[in-house]
This record gives C-alpha cells, structure tokens and sequence, in this order.
C-alpha cells in the first residue's frame, strides 16, 4: 500500500486597507484593495503555519483584478485631479487680478468666466471676492504638484486663461507679465515655452 504526502507552499493573501484610486488598466477611478502577501505550507491543500514573512506587497483593482505597485497610489483620481485643477485656476487668477485692476469689472468677468470653463459652473462675483480674500500669496507648491499630473496641454490652458484676465482690461502691466511668466516656472514650462503661449495668446487677444 503506497500512502502520497501532497505538499506546497502557496501564497495567502490579506486586505490591509481599501479606497479610491486611478486604474492604469481601467483607465479611470475604481476601487482598490491594497493587500500583502505570505507563504504557507499546506498539507493536503490546508494551510497549516506561515513559512516567509510579508511578500509581494501591490494594489489590487477590484473591476479588472489587475495587480500594481504601490507607487499606483500617488497618481490622483480623476475627481482628485479635477479638484487639484480648480485650486490652481482660482489660485493663479486672483493673482493676477492682484498684480492689476482687482476692482476691474472686466477683468473679474474674465476670471469668473475662465473659472467655469474649468469646470465650476456656480463660480460668481461672490465667489470671486471670497477667493481673493483667502488665496496665499504663494502658490509654488499647489502649481509644482499640478505640474507634475498635467500634459503640455493643460498647462498651456492654465497659461492662457491667466493672458486673457491680465489683458482684459488693457495691456498686460510688468506686474501681471511676472505673475504669468512666475505661474509658467512653477507648471515646470521651460522659459522659451511659456514665452511662445504667452506670445500667442497676445496675439490671439488683438484680433
């Protein structure tokens, strides 16, 4: 009589937290598990004691079951994203609106306008004004951080709504052009790229 012993070791694995993020796989916001693994011995398919401690440590998507590294966490959601945006619009514009005619009717329509088209339907004067009572005077960690999420594209959209507020009520002041070219740095644009938007969006302005 011949007795067979059937042995493994298998990996178990365990949920350590759960949340929102963006999934590379999915291509958008999902829930994840962030779970760990650890080896077991099994005897007859039962796992009887560990034999390794915590391995192959990632995030799991719960739709699409994909498996990434933890580094995945550090991209924002979409709605994070949108929000990190907001702030940044908002932010750059009153300091626009500071380097010039604050009081400028046309230059607070310009800023409410571009605010919305960000995507803040219910931005208003009121708004405005509140905004331009709390914004910090420096902006250079929130626009680093937007910089580091935005293609070319956005940043070149940021650049120009922050052109048109500074020439809404006339020409652009010194002041307003270092707010534009300062906000240009601190998205991460080279000197000669924030040169060419801002270049373009003047001329676009006169005709």
């Amino acid at each position: 009589m011949f007795f067979f012993i059937i042995w493994a070791i298998k990996v178990r694995y365990k949920a350590l937290d759960r949340g929102s993020f963006f999934c590379p796989r999915c291509g958008g916001d999902r829930e994840f598990e962030h779970r760990v693994g650890k080896r077991w011995f099994s005897l007859y398919y039962i796992p009887l004691f560990p034999c390794s401690g915590p391995v192959n440590e990632h995030v799991r998507c719960t739709t699409c079951q994909g498996m990434f590294t933890m580094q995945t966490l550090n991209r924002p959601t979409t709605n994070q994203l949108s929000s990190l945006l907001l702030d940044g619009v908002r932010g750059v514009l009153v300091h626009v609106l500071r380097a010039g005619s604050i009081q400028s009717p046309a230059a607070r329509e310009a800023a409410i306008g571009e605010v919305r088209s960000a995507g803040l339907a219910g931005y208003d004067d009121a708004s405005l004004q509140a905004d331009i009572d709390v914004v910090p005077g420096d902006l250079s960690g929130l626009l680093s951080s937007l910089g580091g999420q935005l293609a070319d594209q956005g940043k070149e959209n940021l650049l120009r709504a922050a052109v048109k507020v500074a020439l809404a009520d006339g020409p652009m002041t010194d002041l307003e052009r270092g707010v534009v070219h300062g906000t240009g740095a601190a998205l991460g644009m080279t000197q000669a790229h924030a040169l060419g938007v801002i270049a373009m969006a003047e001329q676009s302005a006169q005709r």
